[in-house]
């Protein structure tokens, strides 16, 4: 069983309690008796250096510092009004007084019904029923659902945000729905025509179909299942119509037209109370995304856990909009229960089935080394005592005998003696109960180590991180205060492994923290504090300052323009790479696809499954991949070069960036690191771009539901499926070989590639600019604030009023002086880290 190690260590030093904290959230101590419940704020931290005591102490010290300069500058200000530039400083100092790191790294939780995917969140949140357990419908398959740290803005227990699908976006779930639906009409679809196994799927689509329409619709007047199953001429169209307007039509909660709704609770039961409208009736299948705020102690380091329910989801567009979710998040939890990764023999088919779903060629053929995936295995507190001592215990297997025989012992010693007495019973107890957990521990690790080995290949790094926990024997013994047991359902564990995934994140912010922008307020405070002293007249004072701002302007522009260039020279690159490649290789993908074509010779079950099937005789055949095998090999080593390209490009501009502002070197103490991290921060978001880039990359080589190539290949399909009578085969063959090849198949795809691509790297230059914006604003404000200040002559003669004011300066810039010399050994004892 887990032990505790020494020196617990609270997470990112957040030990203080509000009446926000997820323990009065969730209601735990409402206990009868004087039952302390499990304090989950006295977990052990990972072994990581942002939760290493010496890192922080020092952040600790900093935010000490922080509030320091505010209480210094209070007594500078006393009741006057203060200066702009002096109200400005005593801003930041109580903004830097109160840091919180605001990084985050968000962990997709995937689960088919009844694994304990809800349970495991409640869990690790320490927040019961805050996840709805329990199969309560389409609705838990449908909608995905954030749960994230509350921010100073939020100032009840919990927020609740929901987002709605956009107009287009109904639109396009309409049109899935009905296809889904009507499929099961479409001539020659019938049970004793169709392989049993695909009959019965469409049937499900069809029923899963229905029900979200159903859901949607049941009000209006006019619904009904002969709406949606007029298979004549225009029938279609009819029902997409009527649908559409209806949707249009539907009344949200509070303003729709904003798009979003929101609301507060105080408890979990209020939260899900609040956000079942939109997962039950008629809200939930044109929901896009629930989000929840509260504190919990596993978010408090920057995680969002994100449930995504759709495993099971059928309809093309909730398909694609998990999928682009997935593949933006940073890692991945896949939760099944302990009992199917022993007894599958296959766990590619069943853990994994979603991910091959999501990149079946990228599975096949590496795995899935673009995800950080882990295995979280529930239950595992359901064990067959006597199956488990069998495979477990004897001679060189996980128990020895002597340790079981003794136990044995005990509990037989206890029964014999048939002592009633309450502490006989509690012994006994907590014999069986070691008994079961070396047991329980014994299984998991047999399951870690054959998932392991079973997928070191497939993994990055060779290791599958897989974790056994009971979300059953968290809550029970949580409640009760049992910390070895709480331990040993093997949820602190996990919580930890979650820790370490926003580690490197919050170090870096952190140390940003206490490195740049502290440095920079000391700074910028002295330089004020030491700007109307007393100093000779300088002669010619009005062109000394013009020449300043002139000089400050020209390195402000100077800088923009490095980085249009710098913006303009990638765009050359990836015209160069990408762009010009794809013009010029699209008529010959063309062709390949053509070739491939023509080798198929049966049309109605490929079109009816967006040309992804397997019949016994032809075995599984994906015409989606087949069509675009060419242009996928092709331009694998395109996307290698455009990817190599990234780092060069932005460390050349950084280093050109860092020349110009050296020319400002008196004024920038700090602002040189600012630049410095601002881009490491525009580093790591155009390092999640580089994802979304790799995401672009899948879209245009894998036949995944989201793929460029399904998207502009579905309508032919189905246009073909609908196809009936004689000449049904030919017809159905010439509308889908001449979707491939009436010249617009790869010319479209490589239009999305470059229009994505050209939108990500808008978005990217953007953000850059804005970052160093804001340190060139900050630059140019300490300058300005020298500049503004009244030069005296030393031999003027200055009010008392002025003198005190002098005096409070002093004591501000020699206080400002310590504190600069405090962060200076705090930054020493860092330096190391």
């Amino acid at each position: 069983m887990l032990r505790p190690p020494p020196g617990n260590l609270s997470l990112g030093g957040l030990r203080q309690r509000s009446v926000s904290d997820a323990s009065d959230v969730s209601g735990n101590n409402e206990n009868n008796d004087n039952t302390i419940p499990y304090d989950v704020r006295d977990e052990e931290a990972p072994q990581e250096p942002f939760f290493t005591s010496a890192f922080q102490t020092a952040l600790q010290n900093g935010l000490g510092i922080a509030n320091k300069v505010v209480t210094a500058i209070e007594k500078v200000i006393g009741s006057s009004e203060p200066s702009s530039d002096l109200g400005r400083l005593f801003k930041d100092a109580r903004r830097l007084g109160t840091f919180r790191s605001s990084d985050t790294r968000t962990i997709a939780v995937l689960g088919d019904s009844g694994e304990g995917k809800s349970s495991l969140i409640n869990a690790l949140l320490h927040v019961p029923e805050i996840a709805k357990t329990g199969d309560i419908g389409a609705a838990c398959t449908s909608v995905v659902t954030e749960y994230r740290q509350k921010t100073r803005d939020h100032t009840a227990p919990i927020t609740i945000e929901v987002e709605y699908l956009s107009k287009s976006e109904i639109e396009d779930l309409i049109k899935e729905l009905l296809w889904n639906y009507r499929q099961i009409f479409l001539p020659e679809v019938e049970e004793d025509t169709v392989d049993p196994k695909d009959y019965a799927r469409y049937q499900r689509e069809s029923e899963q179909a229905w029900s979200a329409l159903e859901a949607g619709f049941k009000h209006q007047r006019g619904f009904n299942k002969q709406l949606l199953s007029d298979m004549a001429e225009g029938g279609l169209a009819k029902a997409t119509s009527k649908l559409i307007q209806w949707a249009h039509e539907l009344q949200w909660p509070g303003d729709g037209s904003s798009g979003t709704w929101k609301a507060t609770a105080d408890t979990a039961e209020e939260c899900c109370e609040k956000t079942s409208i939109f997962m039950q009736d008629r809200f939930w299948p044109f929901t896009k995304i629930i989000r929840v705020y509260l504190s919990a102690q596993v978010l408090k380091t920057g995680v969002v856990l994100a449930d995504l329910p759709g495993l099971q989801d059928t309809n093309l567009a909730r398909v694609r909009a998990t999928q682009t979710y997935l593949m933006k998040c940073d890692n991945v939890f896949i939760v099944a229960k302990i009992s199917r990764a022993i007894t599958d023999q296959s766990l590619k088919s069943s853990l994994y089935s979603i991910l091959a779903r999501h990149a079946p060629v990228e599975w096949e053929e590496s795995g899935v080394k673009s995800l950080n995936l882990a295995i979280v295995c529930t239950k595992s507190e359901d064990i067959n005592q006597k199956t488990a001592r069998r495979e477990f215990c004897g001679p060189d297997k996980k128990i020895s005998p002597s340790m079981m025989e003794q136990l044995d012992k005990e509990i037989e010693d206890a029964r014999r003696n048939n002592d009633k007495s309450l502490k006989k019973q509690l012994k006994r107890k907590h014999v069986e109960q070691v008994q079961e957990f070396l047991l329980i521990d014994a299984r998991s690790s047999h399951v870690k180590e054959g998932l392991q080995n079973a997928y070191a290949s497939k993994i990055p790094g060779g290791r599958l991180e897989v974790f056994c926990v009971s979300n059953t024997t968290y809550e029970k013994f949580s409640r009760k205060g049992n910390a070895e047991m709480v331990r040993a359902s093997g949820i602190p564990e996990l919580r930890r492994f979650c820790h370490t995934i926003t580690a490197g994140a919050q170090l870096l912010e952190a140390k940003h923290f206490l490195q740049s922008t502290l440095s920079s307020l000391l700074s910028s405070v002295e330089l004020w504090a030491s700007s109307s002293q007393p100093h000779p007249q300088v002669e010619n004072r009005g062109q000394y300052d013009e020449s300043i701002h002139t000089f400050l302007q020209e390195i402000t522009a100077e800088i923009s323009n490095k980085i249009n260039q710098s913006k303009a020279e990638f765009q050359d690159s990836f015209r160069e790479v990408l762009s010009d490649y794809l013009e010029q290789r699209n008529h010959f993908w063309e062709d390949a696809a053509e070739t491939k074509g023509r080798e198929w010779t049966s049309y109605n079950a490929w079109c009816l499954n967006r040309g992804d099937h397997a019949t016994p005789k032809r075995g599984h055949l994906n015409w989606n991949s087949e069509l675009i095998w060419k242009m996928r090999i092709e331009l694998a080593y395109q996307w290698g070069l455009l990817e190599d390209e990234i780092p060069t490009v932005f460390e050349t501009l950084l280093q050109s960036i860092r020349t110009s502002l050296l020319n400002l070197q008196s004024h920038l103490r700090g602002k040189i690191q600012d630049i410095e991290y601002k881009f490491s921060l525009v580093r790591q978001d155009f390092a999640r771009e580089v994802k979304i880039l790799r995401l672009i990359q899948r879209y245009a080589s894998e036949p995944n539901d989201s793929s460029y190539i399904v998207s502009e290949m579905v309508p032919a399909y189905r246009a073909a499926a609908g196809e009936s009578g004689t000449g049904k085969a030919a017809r159905q063959r010439s509308i889908v070989q001449g979707r491939i090849t009436n010249g617009t198949l790869f010319p479209h795809i490589s239009a999305k590639i470059q229009a994505n691509i050209d939108r990500l790297v808008q978005e990217t230059f953007r953000d850059l600019y804005d970052a160093v914006n804001i340190v060139l604003g900050l630059i140019v404000s300490d300058v300005e604030m020298v500049l503004a200040s009244k030069p005296q002559r030393v031999d003027d003669t200055r009010n008392q009023e002025n003198l005190e004011e002098e005096r409070r300066k002093e004591e501000l810039k020699a206080e400002t002086r310590v504190l600069n010399e405090k962060h200076e050994e705090l930054l020493a004892s860092i330096s190391h880290i």
